[in-house]
């Protein structure tokens, strides 16, 4: 890839991550702080549909982080930043038992009270970003309430990482909110890849505020537990699901959650400088990403959802691990030097162009089928459709560009 090149993806991205943001502005946030909890692929809101938490927290990650960032207007993003922690702190935080609930109605009322760990390190992750930039003081002090309480309530002494579910008074219950479909089990759901992932990335941003030795023994435990437990050391893949002794309940591959992970654990242990497991993680992400686009890269660049040992068995292509595969890629370029990475990621952009971005609605379609064409049933917003994942390439994307440059 040519230095030109290299500046035209810069540009690309800044533009995109522009029209991403300004789409949800116009289209999705109300003026109390609210939103749309759905818009339908033909770009009608449902005013009806509830609100969940995950959309919520990262909306207020996504506006602070465009804040935070040299590439948009800091004013409107300042503004919708404020009225979105408002709106957070007012209709989802639990006065009486603490924690954040999973969603509430059209009226801004619990519907589902449960208090899940994968909802409560997004509060963190995205009250983390906020504070790093609004310096809102209370805003940090929710982070580390949350902090405590994922802690006291959830760790698991006896084999290690986290509970997941909770009823409203931090009871343990079963853990359906990320229960994986194709186990097909009414057993109990331990432990998943997922939740410790983005609790991972939540107490990574954390740390940054906050540099605190309990997090950061946290952070440790959860990186040795990712590379001992989750990562399969001969594939290169995480496993998805547990018990909760993490014996494996799933040998499905998620490519997107694996190229997403080899540059959240690297981050994690370049933000606590332990550089003992710098260097481990250095490696294990140039192997991640490679086991990745060798099985999971179509043809046409776009990543498969899902893997089983050699076989594909979700030939569609969500908008999100594309999103992650261009950072992962560039991510691996920083790490060896190696510019086919950095061809990986044009590539992978290129594919993004082609066929992700919705130039009718606004934003990206949620998935297209294996043969581009974008899936007609899958909203353009909903709890898991959010600006997350796309917004946030998109500023790594130009961030990590920008330091090849110095």
């Amino acid at each position: 890839m040519s230095n030109f090149t290299t500046i035209a993806l810069q540009d690309d991205v800044m533009h995109e991550g522009k029209r991403i943001l300004s789409f949800w502005k116009e289209r999705v946030l109300l003026s109390d702080g609210s939103f749309y909890g759905e818009i339908g692929s033909d770009g009608i809101p449902n005013s009806h549909a509830p609100r969940s938490f995950i959309l919520a927290s990262r909306i207020l990650w996504t506006f602070s982080r465009a804040w935070n960032s040299e590439f948009t207007i800091k004013q409107d993003d300042k503004l919708t930043a404020d009225q979105s922690y408002e709106f957070l702190k007012k209709h989802f935080w639990d006065e009486e038992h603490l924690g954040f609930f999973w969603m509430i109605d059209e009226f801004h009322k619990p519907i589902n009270d449960a208090k899940h760990i994968y909802a409560q390190a997004f509060a963190i992750y995205a009250l983390a970003e906020y504070f790093e930039v609004s310096k809102n003081y209370e805003a940090i002090l929710f982070a580390q309430l949350t902090f405590s309480l994922i802690e006291r309530h959830a760790a698991d002494d006896k084999y290690g990482g986290y509970l997941e579910s909770f009823t409203r008074d931090w009871t343990t219950s079963h853990n359906a909110l990320l229960d994986p479909e194709h186990l097909n089990s009414d057993t109990d759901l331990g432990k998943s890849m997922n939740t410790h992932l983005h609790l991972l990335e939540a107490y990574t941003q954390l740390y940054r505020i906050w540099p605190n030795e309990r997090l950061k023994r946290s952070i440790q435990k959860l990186l040795d537990l990712l590379e001992e437990k989750i990562l399969n050391q001969v594939t290169h893949h995480f496993a998805l699901f547990f018990d909760f002794d993490w014996t494996v309940k799933s040998n499905i591959t998620s490519y997107g959650h694996d190229i997403e992970g080899s540059w959240l654990m690297l981050e994690a242990a370049q933000m606590i400088h332990d550089y003992e497991r710098i260097h481990k993680f250095q490696k294990i992400a140039l192997d991640m990403v490679d086991a990745v686009l060798q099985q999971g890269m179509d043809n046409d660049y776009g990543l498969f959802n899902e893997g089983r040992g050699n076989d594909i068995i979700d030939d569609n292509k969500d908008w999100w691990p594309q999103a992650e595969a261009v950072v992962g890629c560039i991510n691996a370029y920083q790490i060896s030097g190696d510019r086919v990475y950095l061809e990986a990621a044009q590539n992978i952009w290129g594919f993004i162009t082609r066929f992700l971005i919705d130039v009718n609605h606004g934003d990206w379609y949620w998935r297209v089928f294996k043969n581009g064409d974008p899936d007609p049933q899958k909203p353009i917003v909903e709890p898991w459709k959010c600006p997350y994942h796309n917004t946030r390439a998109c500023i790594e994307v130009w961030q990590r560009l920008m330091t090849l440059e110095e």
